[in-house]
């Protein structure tokens, strides 16, 4: 059974929501230009999104042009409305659901994260009710800590490299903590979607970090500063703690996802190696292929038990 870490109520965390500047935009007085995704809140492509049920986001703009031309055929053909500026993100609405491309690591995500979230507030109108019912997932791939490549990890709590929380500095505060887990009920609903599929799925932690040689304890890099002693160390203390796998957002998306009240959010990764046995993926093309379709799969399986 799961342990449920969350602090999520059965309310949005209002007093967490930065009324000051999102209201200020709902009532009028200023135009939000959510400068990143290339859209402003006077934009007509609002209007056509106002029936937004759930946020996709992965790292690769190319599969969330996938996701949306599958999901848009599960649909009627719904039409695909892009967002236009794809320099940094690629963004499609369609059918219900924002796909969203967030770049690599928790310094890009973080980006899409925020200004998705005010754009969330403001398709919905401020209804605390509406936007708490939008289902976030984050889909993508990871490395593998004692479990083989191509299993799903559905997450159940994101840590940093240390195994604590996510954190920032806050120039007035110093340190600000998030709250860093997954919602119980989700990631059993993600699982039960799933059981005629004959993919391996495990539940347990993530951990997310800033860097992907250096803090993952890398041997194979341009720089090297662990030795496979410390490297082992540190992986059997992982696998000790409950961690299947190692990726590069999940803390920072379950804390800024935490912080407002989201009721559902969830994060699918596939391994793609399993890092106790070694640094480089070896898998096949063909076997990459089908590991990264196994995430898609899985959250499309659970979409269409809420959509």
């Amino acid at each position: 059974p799961l342990t449920n870490l969350s602090l999520i109520g059965a309310l949005m965390k209002s007093e967490h929501i930065n009324h000051t500047f999102l209201d200020s935009v709902l009532s009028g007085e200023q135009v939000d230009s959510y400068y990143h995704l290339g859209i402003t809140s006077d934009d007509p492509l609002i209007e056509k999104m106002r029936e937004l049920k759930a946020v996709i986001m992965g790292g690769s703009g190319t599969r969330i042009n996938e996701f949306a031309r599958s999901w848009s055929s599960e649909h009627e053909d719904a039409e695909i409305h892009r967002f236009p500026k794809e320099d940094r993100f690629v963004i499609r609405y369609t059918a219900g659901v924002l796909f969203v491309s967030h770049g690599m690591g928790m310094p890009s995500a973080s980006i899409a994260v925020q200004e998705v979230m005010r754009l969330v507030y403001f398709i919905h109108r401020g209804s605390l009710d509406r936007i708490s019912e939008v289902f976030w997932a984050r889909v993508g791939t990871s490395g593998g800590v004692g479990v083989p490549s191509g299993t799903i990890v559905v997450t159940t709590e994101a840590l940093m490299p240390d195994l604590k929380p996510y954190r920032v500095f806050d120039g007035g505060k110093g340190t600000t903590w998030f709250e860093s887990s997954f919602p119980v009920e989700t990631a059993e609903a993600i699982v039960k979607a799933n059981g005629e599929e004959e993919i391996p799925i495990t539940v347990g932690k993530t951990v997310a970090t800033n860097e992907f040689f250096l803090e993952q304890f890398r041997l194979d890099g341009a720089i090297v500063l662990a030795n496979l002693d410390r490297k082992m160390e540190w992986l059997t203390w992982l696998s000790e703690n409950n961690v299947r796998n190692i990726e590069m957002e999940g803390a920072m998306f379950a804390g800024y996802l935490n912080y407002w009240g989201f009721r559902s959010f969830a994060m699918v990764c596939t391994t793609m190696l399993n890092r106790l046995e070694g640094d480089q993926v070896t898998a096949t093309a063909s076997q990459l292929q089908a590991f990264n379709e196994r995430s898609g799969t899985v959250i499309f399986n659970y979409l269409r038990t809420i959509i």
